[in-house]
């Protein structure tokens, strides 16, 4: 074994799989369903990989690519209020503070290939390329790196596709909207293979976000103890659902065939996914609980008084729902933005800063303690003001009980250091309210999105949970072996020491060990770098208009409530 280990030489490829979870796939892939799958589970070391609180794509994805915590890189959601402002910031990666893996293998003289990578746009110098992510605005033609390699994508398959196409999505057709879904698997894998064929990486991460998309839209389906679960839509549609991940399944298999036996292939998801339930207003809930307090000019009295009787953007949204108009999704500024929709609805231009001491923003019940120093009119005084206060928030958010079910809402509350570490915790929400079973997809993105609390679900019925899904095969991984405890911050440090490639110190993550064999662990050791892999950090580069689009693409795709 230890004469045909060459760490320095070996190639790494990475197929995210947004949103898999072995709760709706390990029976397909016990079943042979899903027959890739089952070679890798079989063949390999597979288990549940733990992500990041809360479980979202743009934090949990950087996690992933630098092995460390939201305290240590900096990024807690898609959008976050800029620090000193309540101007709500697009994520980007110039806000992260730590080198990812690609920073890491070009510095050490690696090629790479990332592809899809969410918060990749716009795209960094790498030694190799780079394909930017769905955040990347319409009207760019900078989505790449080297920037010729957008024109070489047109020429060969017409451009690779950085977003699934979405006209279908909350509307009558659902056998169209998965044809969707599947349609983007196909054209990210004729991607995949065509940079595989055509340019070198030593690492190659690709990522299949439409399964995220479809799960979103179509967990009900499944689920028969849903309370959305229709038995005639269910019995419909679900050999297409089955078949979207044959399809990703084969997917996999493709981009398999193109590993040498001395490369390592991780599968792996961000986050898991299960049903919700209901929508949790966390704005309304902390108005009614007077953490919250409005203006009292006569146009913000008018638009509240017009917001209690329910003119609002969740009953507009159910209204072109039910009309059957979900086609209008992508155009209805269904959430946070400017423009019409926040002259018309209540919203945070509505709020009175100088007399609020919290709000939420955020789409699992993230809430920013409006601090003194922190905030342009911040009114609580860092200390035992500001702890007492989120004692407080988190006291009565416990009491919530749903008025439907009398069931409580919110199972636990995370103060921000008991979930992240590192010099930017500061920047993280200071309480994260986790929900009853993760069954409550909080609302706090629309400022004030209905007049209740607790809102029955509409657009989607099912949302991310903390367990993703893990899988590596290849040289020196121990077959069958199921893995225990592993979290998504232990993919860099197993990457790089798969490739020989010294762990910087300040990963938090740990190499998984138990998914090699004796022998490789004792021909292959672990090395780790004094050096520490922290980067400065800038805002988003993002214009004004292209802003506004991304904020409004992240509404409709359900990131955002």
């Amino acid at each position: 074994m230890s004469d045909s280990v060459r760490p320095k030489n070996r190639k790494v490829m990475v197929i995210g799989l947004d949103g898999a979870t072995f709760d709706l796939i390990r029976p397909w892939i016990k079943d042979g369903t899903m027959p890739t799958l089952q070679r890798l589970v079989k063949g390999g070391a597979s288990g549940v990989l733990t992500t990041t609180l809360p479980p979202i794509s743009s934090s949990a994805w950087v996690s992933f690519a630098t092995g460390k915590n939201p305290g240590k890189h900096g990024l807690v959601d898609f959008v976050h209020p800029r620090p000193s402002s309540y101007q709500i910031s697009i994520v980007s990666p110039q806000q992260r503070a730590s080198k990812a893996i690609w920073n890491l293998l070009s510095d050490a003289g690696r090629k790479v290939g990332i592809v899809g990578m969410p918060v990749t746009y716009p795209p960094e110098e790498v030694n190799g390329y780079m394909v930017s992510d769905f955040l990347t605005p319409s009207a760019s033609d900078d989505y790449t790196y080297p920037p010729s390699l957008a024109d070489e994508l047109e020429l060969a398959m017409g451009g690779f596709p950085l977003l699934p196409d979405e006209r279908y999505r909350s509307t009558k057709f659902t056998d169209k909207f998965i044809a969707d879904m599947v349609t983007d698997v196909e054209r990210r894998l004729e991607g995949a293979l065509y940079l595989l064929d055509n340019k070198e990486a030593d690492l190659f991460f690709i990522l299949f976000w439409s399964n995220d998309m479809l799960q979103h839209e179509t967990w009900s389906l499944l689920d028969e103890t849903h309370p959305d679960h229709d038995p005639r839509a269910g019995e419909r549609y679900r050999s297409l659902v089955v078949d979207f991940h044959r399809k990703l399944d084969h997917a996999v298999g493709r981009l398999l065939e193109k590993a040498g036996p001395e490369d390592l292939v991780i599968v792996m998801s961000d986050h898991g996914f299960g049903p919700v339930h209901s929508f949790f207003l966390v704005n309304n809930w902390l108005r009614e609980a007077g953490f919250l307090k409005l203006k009292k000019k006569p146009l913000t009295r008018l638009k509240y008084a017009l917001f209690r009787l329910g003119f609002a953007p969740l009953g507009v949204f159910r209204l072109v729902k039910a009309l059957r108009l979900g086609f209008l999704r992508r155009r209805f500024r269904f959430q946070r933005g400017g423009g019409l929709m926040k002259r018309l609805f209540l919203s945070f231009a509505d709020v009175d800063w100088a007399r609020t001491k919290a709000f939420a923003v955020g789409s699992f019940g993230q809430i920013y303690i409006n601090q003194v120093g922190q905030r342009p009119q911040g009114i609580v005084q860092p200390g035992k003001e500001y702890e007492e206060l989120r004692e407080e928030i988190a006291a009565q958010a416990l009491e919530l009980l749903d008025p439907r079910t009398g069931q409580r809402v919110v199972d636990r509350v995370h103060r921000r250091e008991e979930i992240y570490s590192g010099p930017l915790v500061e920047k993280a929400p200071d309480l994260v309210l986790q929900s009853r079973n993760w069954e409550y997809m909080a609302f706090g993105h629309a400022d004030f999105g209905a007049s209740h609390v607790v809102e029955p679900i509409v657009g989607m019925s099912g949302h991310h949970r903390p367990d993703g899904v893990v899988m590596l095969a290849g040289q020196g991984i121990e077959a069958g072996v199921e893995l225990d405890g592993a979290n998504i911050t232990d993919l860099a440090p197993t990457i790089l020491y798969a490739m020989g490639i010294p762990i910087p110190f300040d990963m938090d993550g740990r190499v998984l060990t138990d998914a090699f064999t004796p022998d490789y662990l004792s021909a292959v050791k672990v090395q780790y770098s004094d050096e520490l892999s922290e980067r400065p950090t800038g805002e988003d580069q993002y214009s004004e208009e292209d802003a506004e689009e991304i904020k409004e693409r992240l509404r409709g795709l359900g990131y955002v409530g």
